[in-house]
C-alpha cells in the first residue's frame, strides 16, 4: 500500500510541476540577464536579390534585447547561383542605400545576397543560437528587405522543427527595416506532459492499488488469526 502512495504521489507531482504555466513566467521575471536559446534555424524563402534579419539595434548596443551568441551553420535549400553568398555573424558592417543615401551600420545580422535584380526563388538557412534579455521590457529585430519580391522569415526550433516566429513581408522597392516584437517565453517553450503518459501513469497506479489489496487484507487476517490465538 505504501508502494501505491508512493507512486500516485510522483504521478501527481510530475503531472502538477509540468502542468504549471506559471513557473515558467515567474522565472522570467527574477531573472536579471542574458539567455542563450536553444539551437535554433533562421530560414527565409523569398524572391527578393537579398534580404537580412538584424538582431540588433541601430547602434550595436543590443538595446533591443536580442542578440546573436553563435552561428553553427549555413546553407542553401536550392535556388542559389555561383557567387550567391549567406551573410552571418556578430557586429558585421554592411551599407545601405535608403532613399539615395548610403548609409553604414554595424550589427548582429543574417542574410543572403543574389545580386542586384536576381529574383529566382530562393530557400536558405542559419542554423544559431540567440542571447535573449529576460529581464528587458521588451525584445525586438529587424526585417530588411528590399525590391520588389516576397520574403517569408522563419524561426524554428531545430531539434523540433516547431515554428517560433514566422512573418512575410512584400517588397516595395525601397530598403525597409521593418521591428518586430517577440517575447522571450516564445523562444523557451514549456515542457508538457503527453496525455498518454498521463493515462499510462494512471493506469500503473491502478494496476498497483489492485495488486495490493488482496496483500493488504491477507496482512490483516493473518495479525486477526494471531491475536485470536493469544
Amino acid at each position: 500500500m505504501l508502494c501505491a502512495a508512493i507512486l500516485l504521489f510522483v504521478v501527481f507531482s510530475i503531472a502538477a510541476g509540468l502542468g504549471n504555466q506559471g513557473a515558467f513566467d515567474l522565472a522570467l521575471r527574477a531573472e536579471t540577464s542574458w539567455k542563450e536559446t536553444p539551437e535554433l534555424r533562421v530560414i527565409m524563402t523569398s524572391t527578393s536579390d537579398w534580404a537580412r534579419i538584424m538582431f540588433d539595434d541601430f547602434n550595436n548596443t543590443h538595446a533591443n534585447g536580442i542578440r546573436i551568441s553563435r552561428i553553427l551553420g549555413c546553407g542553401w535549400f536550392f535556388g542559389n547561383d555561383t557567387g550567391d553568398r549567406i551573410d552571418r555573424g556578430k557586429s558585421l558592417t554592411y551599407v545601405d542605400v535608403i532613399y539615395n543615401t548610403t548609409v553604414a551600420r554595424t550589427g548582429d545580422f543574417v542574410g543572403f545576397y543574389k545580386g542586384d535584380n536576381d529574383f529566382s526563388y530562393t530557400r536558405m538557412y542559419v542554423d544559431l543560437i540567440l542571447d535573449i534579455n529576460v529581464s528587458a521590457p521588451q525584445r525586438y529585430f529587424y526585417l530588411v528587405v528590399a525590391g520588389a519580391g516576397v520574403t517569408t522569415f522563419q524561426i524554428a526550433d531545430k531539434v523540433s522543427g516547431v515554428t517560433v516566429w514566422q512573418d512575410t513581408v512584400q517588397g516595395n522597392s525601397f530598403t525597409q527595416y521593418l521591428s518586430r516584437s517577440v517575447s522571450a517565453a516564445a523562444f523557451f517553450p514549456k515542457q508538457t506532459l503527453d496525455s498518454s503518459v498521463v493515462l499510462l501513469l494512471v493506469g500503473l497506479v491502478a494496476i498497483v492499488l489492485v495488486v495490493a489489496n488482496p496483500l493488504v487484507r491477507r496482512q490483516k487476517k493473518g495479525e486477526y488469526e494471531e491475536w485470536n490465538g493469544l
